[in-house]
Parts: C-alpha cells; sequence; structure tokens
C-alpha cells in the first residue's frame, strides 16, 4: 500500500464524512470555478433492474453526479436560510450515498474519484487526499487525480511531491493547460527551495517557470488567466526578454474587451517601458490611462519612474 493510501482505520461505512457548517462557502469558488472531470455512466435512461454488477455502480454514480451538480446549482440561487439549509442536507445525502456506493463497489475507481472531488469542493481537504490516493491505488491513470493530490502536497509544502504528480498528470494529459498552469505556480512558489536542493540552476529554473506558463497559455490563447500569468513571467524572472514581453502585453490589450482591461493591459506595457529603460515611452503610455480603479497602481509606477529619471 502507497504512503497516501486510505486509512481503513478512519474511514468506514459506520462513519461516514459530515458536512461541515462551514463548508457550503466554499462550493462557490471552488466547485464553479475549478476543472470538473465527471466519470459518469451513458446518459441513456436505464431500468435499475437490469442492472448488475459495475454497471450497476456506474448507474448509482451517475445519479449521485447528477444530484451533486443540481445541489451546486440551487446553492447558487438559494437566498433565505431556509434554502441554504436545504442544499445542506441534500448535499450531506450525497455524500452518504459515495459512502454507501464505495463499501458496495470498493475496487471502483470511478465512484472515488468522484467522491474525492465532492469532499474537496465542500472543505474536507484530508478526507479528500485519502480517497483520492485509493483511487490512484485502483486506477493511476486519471490526470486529474495526480493534479489534485498534487495540489495537496503544494499546500502542505511538500514541493518535490507536489512536482511528481504535476508532471504524472501532465504525462497523462499534456494536451490540459491546467496540469503545466499548476506547476509554473509551483515552481515560481517554491523557486529558492528547488535552487537550495541543487535541482535546477537559477537561469534555468526562470526558464522553466515560464516554460510552464507560455505552454498553458498557448493550450488555451481564449483564456485570459493563462496569458495574463505568462506575461507577467517576465517580471519575475533575472534575465527577461522584455521584447518579448512587450508583445505579449500588446497581444493582451487588443484581446480583452472591456476599457478597465485594456487599460490594465497598457499599464503593464508602461512598465515594461520603463524597464527597458524607454521612461519616454512609458510616460507616454501612463498619461493615456484614466482609469479611477487603476490610480493608486499608476501613481506608484510614476513615482517609481520620477525617482530614476528625475524631470
Amino acid at each position: 500500500m502507497s504512503r497516501f493510501a486510505l486509512d481503513n482505520r478512519k474511514h468506514n461505512s459506520a462513519s461516514s464524512a459530515k458536512l461541515p457548517i462551514g463548508a457550503l462557502f466554499l462550493i462557490v469558488s471552488l466547485a464553479l470555478g475549478g476543472l470538473a472531470q465527471r466519470l459518469d455512466a451513458d446518459d441513456e435512461d436505464t431500468d435499475d433492474s437490469s442492472l448488475s454488477g459495475e454497471s450497476m455502480a456506474a448507474y448509482v454514480l451517475k445519479q449521485l453526479n447528477d444530484r451533486e451538480q443540481a445541489a451546486y446549482a440551487r446553492y447558487e440561487k438559494a437566498l433565505a436560510k431556509e434554502d441554504v439549509h436545504s442544499v445542506q442536507t441534500e448535499l450531506q445525502s450525497i455524500v452518504d450515498g459515495y459512502e454507501r456506493l464505495i463499501n458496495a463497489s470498493p475496487e471502483y475507481a470511478a465512484a472515488y474519484i468522484s467522491y474525492g472531488m465532492m469532499l474537496h469542493r465542500i472543505g474536507e481537504r484530508k478526507t479528500s487526499n485519502a480517497i483520492l490516493a485509493r483511487a490512484d491505488e485502483l486506477d493511476p491513470y486519471h490526470a486529474i487525480v495526480k493534479n489534485q493530490l498534487g495540489n495537496y502536497q503544494a499546500e502542505d509544502g511538500n514541493y518535490l511531491e507536489a512536482m511528481a504528480f504535476y508532471n504524472m498528470a501532465i504525462d497523462l494529459r499534456p494536451e490540459e493547460p491546467l496540469y503545466h498552469y499548476q506547476l509554473g505556480n509551483l515552481l515560481f512558489a517554491y523557486k529558492k527551495f528547488f535552487i537550495d536542493d541543487k535541482l535546477f540552476l537559477p537561469d534555468g529554473m526562470d526558464l522553466e517557470i515560464q516554460k510552464k506558463f507560455r505552454e498553458a497559455a498557448m493550450l488555451a490563447p481564449a483564456h485570459l488567466p493563462y496569458r495574463l500569468r505568462y506575461a507577467q513571467s517576465f517580471f519575475d524572472v533575472a534575465r527577461p526578454n522584455w521584447e518579448a514581453a512587450l508583445e505579449q502585453w500588446q497581444q493582451l490589450v487588443d484581446f480583452v474587451q472591456s476599457p478597465e482591461e485594456k487599460q490594465m493591459m497598457q499599464l503593464y506595457m508602461a512598465r515594461t517601458r520603463f524597464l527597458m529603460g524607454h521612461h519616454t515611452a512609458a510616460r507616454k503610455i501612463i498619461r493615456k490611462i484614466d482609469e479611477p480603479s487603476l490610480e493608486h497602481s499608476k501613481q506608484l509606477l510614476i513615482d517609481e519612474i520620477n525617482a530614476k529619471h528625475p524631470r
């Protein structure tokens, strides 16, 4: 059994996971904003009496998946305290349903994956990790599981284990931008530790960080957060290619739609110009920025330019 194996002394049919009181407040940010890979059965209606074995488990899993998504949708619209309590009761019922399914089909990896992801969404972090680790033992070929196990290790500061899981996720699904993005964030957050451990030289570390963010941006060119993080990464490295950075910011100015977003990208362009030594060009860009929400950042950049290039 692996080091991440499920501890059966802490998890059994007599002790179902209980929904914490504050867990529902995590649902909006976690359930609807992240990558959700559902391992459903066929969408066709099926008569319960015609099912047996794994097909029955798949049918039950699909029902739980559907109920879970419906509960999240209801929570989005819940206003009264009674509505929230009703959703909480439904989610607890779904948790109990997953427990029964796992006890009835202890080798069914898809059930562990769906259950583990649900537990993560409702804030049951440790139990989620144990359930997903068991799923990984049963079927080690699901990238979403590797990614989630990597997240858990990263949150606990285990950056080497996290890197291993993220790399396995990338190996399994190299076309998924999220996994490249996650690894880029890990390398950036623990940059000093990777260098101190002599796993990377400083220049090599910078190249690897930018490579991961660039791959995420290239795989999902319509996704602003990935493109924005790649452009920002030029500010994070010791020897940036400012010409390439300037090109990225110009592309983002053209890509975004709202006036505020366009001016935010222009402010980044101005900073890039300043760092290139083009303070006159930077001032020219800044003069065109008049969004109130950017006033503070704009003034900070003006002060920085004036300190180095007094007028």
